[in-house]
């Protein structure tokens, strides 16, 4: 069950109107799809048959999938001139009855279009949000630009995918399932629904919140991911707010340093945070996670715990679960703590070497190490504290000084090419960095720059992106319209795409703007930004594209950066851990008053 939102919230909700709601059976069919002949699809490969059949009394398209290939497929010949109310209406819904009683259904949607005119080239495509699981479901496509203005003149082949991912890789579907009507859906009604309504009215409530409280609302909301999307038997966290999301390990450390956040605020019982902090970590002490030589795959089965997608061996996303682990042991102490610090040694930093300097990226048990290395500016500032401050398997000390550092001299600061937000934040999240420095930079000062520099570019972006209008910013890794991509502030990774957990995660580094983002987006976009666990993943108005999803390292980032800058529990509990003083000795931090980005030594030397 959810938990109550605080009083304030919940006092100001009780004084707003709900929005209207929009009827499904007032969105008009999509003609082509009405008049369907099942004898004008093609199977697209993928052995599926198609008839006319019955779903709970109501007619529909009978797909019965071959029942070998992962996918299962249907290809409709379209027109150009077919597809121009797509440019008025901008979402297609699509009913689909999955059986209650089949072994294993869809979970996962996919629309896309070729243009065959003349041979066949790819238009684009995008995966669509279902409303449940079983019974009938409404399947929403919130098309990008691409879809939305297509030639008349032209000839299209739409392309329909339905297959299951539940346990993390493929699985050939074997049992019928149906689809009913196409409908379509302009901008307002495919958002304006009781549940729009709900979140429409949470975030009217929010912008009448001062600063502290709106900070405070979205971080116990956005708690609420870690408490509830999590599996109650052995503490694995889900990847993302879908009912088939395998669970990353990286979200699950996120959800351990959440832990005392919680208690500290009264959210959940002291009692109840220790017991999920030793029960997850119950499961990686004692196998029931799988990895080797203390890392962890990158993704996992929710319920086994084992490998899934052919994920890699993770040194980055072990780091993280190492370092909330550490946050939880640290605060609850006893048997969590002993857990903590069993976890921490496990982890052979000096084989994820692979023979060479630095610290791979993974290991696959059917090829080995992986080619890159962390080996540059990033996130992996984190790892290499718990790499090097390690009590056993350390790597050297000096590993540091081989960490290229790019430095824009213009600016005067150290980045990634791409510039996404979140390399900055994560480090920060665990590390308090404030008046500390090396030879080379000032990561704080160096992160704030960030955060300055990524709202500067959407706002100079503006008058061709409408998501960067009205004080709305934050370009980070996210979802967007044509998948997951990390967005950041350069050209040539851009495309209109707002990712919210962005500006707000700024909050300790450069709170104004970082309010100033939050307040924006929850009151340009409301019910489209703001879901069930705090902001969604990404928007992107310019191709009136709006995730639905909330993903846990997004949530992570967002909660734990927003209780620093309350009163910096998560940074107090990581600098106690006597490995992470050891290790930031030993890589050369000193105080510092400096408000530069780079040491004046190290920019001299860079040329």
């Amino acid at each position: 069950m959810r938990m109550l939102r605080i009083t304030a919230l919940a006092v100001l909700l009780a004084g707003l109107t709900c929005l209207r709601v929009v009827a499904q059976v007032d969105a008009p069919l999509w003609q082509p799809w009405a008049a369907l002949e099942p004898s004008a699809l093609d199977d697209d490969n993928s052995g599926s048959r198609f008839a006319d059949g019955t779903a709970d009394g109501q007619p529909a398209l009978m797909i019965t999938p071959g029942g070998s290939a992962d996918e299962t497929k249907l290809a409709l010949p379209v027109s150009g001139e077919a597809l121009q109310p797509w440019r008025e209406y901008g979402t297609l819904q699509m009913e689909v009855y999955l059986p209650p009683g089949s072994a294993r259904n869809p979970d996962m949607f996919f629309l896309g279009l070729g243009d065959v005119t003349r041979g066949w080239s790819w238009v684009d495509g995008l995966f669509g949000s279902a409303s449940g699981t079983s019974g009938w479901v409404r399947v929403r496509f919130t098309l990008p630009a691409t879809l939305r203005q297509l030639d008349p003149a032209r000839s299209y082949m739409l392309y329909l995918s339905f297959f299951s991912q539940s346990g993390g890789a493929k699985a050939p579907l074997t049992e019928p399932f149906y689809v009913g009507a196409i409908r379509l859906l302009d901008s307002t009604a495919a958002h304006d629904t009781p549940d729009d309504a709900r979140f429409q009215s949470e975030a009217q409530a929010l912008l009448a919140l001062d600063d502290d409280a709106l900070a405070a609302e979205v971080a116990r909301q956005t708690f609420d991911y870690f408490w509830t999307e999590v599996n109650p038997v052995n503490g694995l966290v889900r990847d993302r707010s879908t009912p088939a999301s395998v669970s990353s390990i990286a979200a699950t450390g996120f959800g351990l340093a959440a832990l005392p956040i919680a208690v500290e605020r009264g959210w959940i019982s002291a009692n109840a945070g220790q017991a999920r902090a030793r029960l997850t970590l119950r499961s990686f002490v004692s196998g029931g996670v799988q990895g080797e030589r203390g890392f962890f795959y990158h993704f996992v089965d929710m319920q086994t715990g084992e490998r899934v997608w052919n994920s890699e061996l993770s040194s980055i996303d072990t780091a993280l679960l190492a370092a909330g682990a550490l946050v939880a042991g640290q605060y609850f102490g006893g048997e969590v703590q002993t857990l903590a610090g069993t976890l921490y040694e496990n982890i052979d930093w000096d084989w994820m070497r692979g023979g060479g300097r630095m610290v791979r990226m993974g290991w696959m048990p059917d090829s080995g190490f992986l080619d890159a290395a962390w080996d540059h500016f990033d996130e992996s500032l984190l790892l290499y504290v718990l790499a090097i401050g390690a009590p056993a398997h350390a790597i050297p000390a000096d590993t540091w000084d081989h960490w290229e550092r790019p430095v824009n001299r213009a600016g005067e600061f150290i980045y990634l090419p791409g510039d996404p937000l979140f390399v900055y934040q994560y480090p920060l999240a665990f590390l308090d960095l404030r008046g500390l420095e090396d030879a080379y930079a000032n990561y704080w000062n160096n992160a704030a720059r960030a955060c300055q520099r990524n709202r500067q570019f959407t706002l100079d972006r503006s008058e061709v992106y409408a998501t960067y209008q009205h004080g709305v910013w934050g370009l980070s890794a996210s979802d967007g319209p044509r998948g997951y991509r990390a967005y950041g502030a350069a050209d040539a990774i851009h495309d209109g795409t707002i990712a919210p957990y962005a500006a707000a995660s700024c909050l300790p580094l450069t709170p104004s703007i970082a309010l100033e983002g939050m307040r924006a987006v929850l009151a340009q976009y409301g019910a489209r930004a703001w879901r069930e666990y705090g902001f969604v993943s990404a928007i992107n108005a310019h191709e009136d594209w709006y995730s639905r999803d909330h993903i846990g390292i997004d949530m992570g980032d967002t909660l734990l950066m927003i209780a620093n800058a309350q009163d910096g529990l998560v940074w107090e509990l990581f600098m106690a851990v006597p490995a992470v003083q050891h290790a930031l000795q030993a890589m050369g931090f000193v105080e510092s008053s400096s408000d530069a980005a780079v040491t004046p030594a190290y920019l001299a030397s860079a040329g």
